[in-house]
């Protein structure tokens, strides 16, 4: 089979280790996330979770940044902060993937959803 799929950080060279990391963090179902750009090393052991607190709470955000924001604030009112689902343990170069721009640059991304459980539908109770 030649399925392309982007490479997990665990297969990344070791050049490719020292890659600016990307993280977005998406509200829901949105197209558009908070983004949030970390320099090449400064998230190398960092635990994905601490990094995506750092993220939501930057105080320099424009308009459209800030509704995003409370969007995903939203969500994590009894919701949870996925990635490939999967909760956000463990550190950033294991949820990342390597991409690149247009221009050729090479970079880490991780794509992270901020889900709250849906309400209604079918629930169930337990009588004594």
């Amino acid at each position: 089979m030649t399925d392309i799929e982007p490479k997990k950080a665990l297969q990344i060279d070791e050049d490719e280790k020292l890659l600016p990391l990307v993280i977005e963090i998406i509200p829901g179902h949105a197209a558009e996330g908070l983004i949030d750009i970390y320099e090449p090393g400064s998230h190398e052991g960092k635990s994905l979770r601490k990094l995506c607190d750092r993220t939501l709470s930057k105080k320099n955000l424009t308009i459209e940044e800030q509704l995003i924001a409370e969007d995903v604030a939203r969500q994590l009112e009894g919701g949870k902060l996925l990635c490939r689902g999967q909760e956000v343990e463990g550190t950033a170069l294991e949820f990342a993937i390597s991409e690149e721009t247009e221009a050729g640059e090479k970079y880490l991304y991780v794509p992270i959803r901020a889900i709250k459980p849906q309400e209604g539908g079918i629930g169930l109770i337990i009588f004594d």
